[in-house]
């Protein structure tokens, strides 16, 4: 396993605390055994961008998606909530591949994904009921720190 980089979840947090989520003492992360059990569950192995953010924000964010199922252990679970939304339309022509890791939902018709095999900072893809698939950020720190400062409220 890679080495962790705690960038993207260094950064992750000071935005967080900037953008009205703080104090970043009430911001949890997950632990590498969580994070273990997760790769194990899906065979696969987490890129470094997104174990670096649960690392330092995957348990409680304080606010931040709320109302979206992101924070551990609903990642456990959104594959299989992704599967059967896809499942729902007969004419789509698109499944998951084994490789791809769920890593938020919403309300059971939208799910944003990623390649586990696309690097340390994988693409990002948003599935919104009957359509395929879009890109929706060249890597997940980029999907990770817009959705921050697009949610937040800046504060100086």
């Amino acid at each position: 396993m890679p080495e962790e980089s705690n960038t993207v979840g260094e950064r992750a947090l000071e935005l967080l605390a900037e953008h009205g989520y703080g104090p970043t003492n009430e911001i949890e992360g997950c632990t590498t055994e969580e994070l273990a059990q997760l790769e194990a569950e899906f065979g696969v192995e987490l890129p470094a961008a997104y174990r670096s953010c649960m690392l330092h924000i995957g348990k409680s964010t304080n606010g931040f998606l709320r109302g979206s199922e992101f924070t551990y252990p609903a990642p456990k679970y959104q594959r299989e909530f992704a599967e059967d939304s896809i499942e729902r339309w007969d004419d789509l022509e698109f499944s998951l591949k084994e490789t791809d890791f769920v890593f938020r939902g919403l309300q059971g018709s939208s799910f944003w994904f990623f390649n586990t095999e696309d690097g340390d900072d994988p693409p990002v893809y948003l599935y919104m009921e009957d359509t395929e698939p879009e890109l929706v950020a060249d890597t997940f720190s980029e999907w990770l720190f817009n959705e921050i400062r697009n949610k937040g409220e800046k504060r100086d």
